[in-house]
């Protein structure tokens, strides 16, 4: 019997990862006239727009739920650009339930989705090779400390926070990426590194002692993973 080929709708939401979903996963992107009937899974439900396009299709469907697009969910897709009008959820969850097979990648995310009467397996993912990383931490007196965000949205990724400890923490350095905004930091000890490629991103990183993740609510992020992998310490805490 012949192997369904399954597609994969990659969210706009999404940044860059490691790699993409036909290299490690062997699914091609969706093609929402060509592929409706087909399976497809998707990679991230942030909007409105990422419900529509899996609620008109026809095929076998799936869901990787990411992380902040359960919160995205769980507070009401907008339909303006301010958030002041809102879709409940409960209808989208129930239809959901009912037509997709929904997969998490940690029993915090399936725990969230199963108040909503979503059911979902947890199934962590991470685009990477991991026989590509290997340990090359080594202890410095001085640690280095990364995190990174998605989207400019600083306050979301708790770059505040991140300022807040560096100031108090002077013996320490950090090193901020991701951003295509101005960042403007108060302290020497923080360096704002920005949008760089990936290859440039992960030789700065792979010696560093922390990869620092502070979401109040996230999925199995890259920045943690690929610390764990390069012998480092990584760290997730959300600061109330």
């Amino acid at each position: 019997m012949q192997q369904e080929q399954w597609q994969c709708r990659w969210s706009p939401t999404l940044g860059e990862l490691e790699s993409d979903a036909l290299s490690v996963w062997g699914t091609p992107p969706y093609n929402p006239e060509a592929d409706l009937n087909e399976p497809c899974i998707w990679f991230g439900l942030y909007s409105l727009r990422d419900f529509y396009s899996i609620w008109r299709h026809k095929g076998k469907r799936a869901i990787l739920w990411c992380g902040s697009d359960i919160t995205h969910f769980i507070n009401g897709y907008w339909l303006d650009d301010k958030g002041r009008i809102r879709i409940n959820s409960a209808p989208l969850a129930k239809w959901i339930n009912e037509n997709c097979d929904s997969y998490v990648e940690n029993n915090v995310e399936m725990e969230a989705l199963k108040k909503l009467g979503i059911r979902s397996k947890v199934c962590p993912s991470f685009l990477g090779k991991v026989e590509d990383y290997s340990v090359s931490y080594k202890w410095n007196e001085r640690p280095k400390i990364y995190a990174s965000i998605s989207g400019n949205d600083f306050i979301l990724y708790c770059w505040d926070k991140i300022e807040e400890i560096a100031a108090k923490v002077p013996w320490a350095d950090f090193y901020l990426y991701g951003n295509t905004e101005s960042w403007p930091t108060k302290n020497k000890n923080v360096f704002v590194r920005g949008r760089v490629e990936k290859e440039i991103m992960n030789e700065e990183i792979k010696s560093m002692s922390c990869g620092l993740r502070l979401l109040e609510f996230d999925g199995a992020s890259e920045i943690l993973v690929k610390n764990l992998l390069y012998g480092g310490y990584p760290k997730i805490s959300h600061i109330v």
